[in-house]
């Protein structure tokens, strides 16, 4: 099974051999037959950060990192900055938008020492939308997507 981050694998039982390396692609014929081939002359590996933030779950490996953990390191480093450059630091709470952001931000409120609060509830019907084509169809479908929480953050 080739997949594109480990959890595919665990879930379904697979072990995990290797990374396929920068430049490289996989073949498998109509037979059932594997193979690989460079096809770029020195390639470089360039990770996408999106994999990170917003498509993986947390779960995951990718290059032998755990997604969890690069994102809680996200949330050390952001909480390390606001520390650093907010002079007043009148936060009051520390929210996410779920669900990608959850572990960033309860990291962040750990390093400011501010309480962390779920203020937004995601309809889990609502696919994707950082990548829907357009801003209009973008707006209509958070606004379908998010609903902020009552109980949690008062109008």
């Amino acid at each position: 099974m080739v997949a594109s981050e480990s959890v595919a694998l665990d879930t379904l039982g697979f072990d995990f051999l290797r990374d396929v390396a920068p430049g490289e692609a996989i073949y498998i014929t109509e037979e059932g037959q594997l193979f690989t081939r460079q096809c770029a002359d020195n390639p470089v590996s360039n990770p996408c950060l999106f994999e990170y933030v917003y498509f993986a779950r947390p779960d995951s490996f990718i290059d032998k990192i755990s997604v969890y953990s690069a994102r809680v390191n996200m949330g050390t480093k952001l909480g390390e900055k606001i520390a650093r450059e907010w002079e007043d630091l009148d936060i009051d709470v520390v929210i996410p938008i779920p669900e990608t952001s959850c572990d960033i931000a309860l990291e962040i409120a750990r390093i400011l020492g501010k309480p962390y609060r779920q203020g937004f509830v995601k309809n889990r019907y609502v696919g994707r939308t950082f990548i829907m084509p357009g801003q209009q169809l973008r707006r209509k479908s958070v606004r379908r997507k998010l609903n902020a929480n009552r109980a949690r953050v008062p109008r």
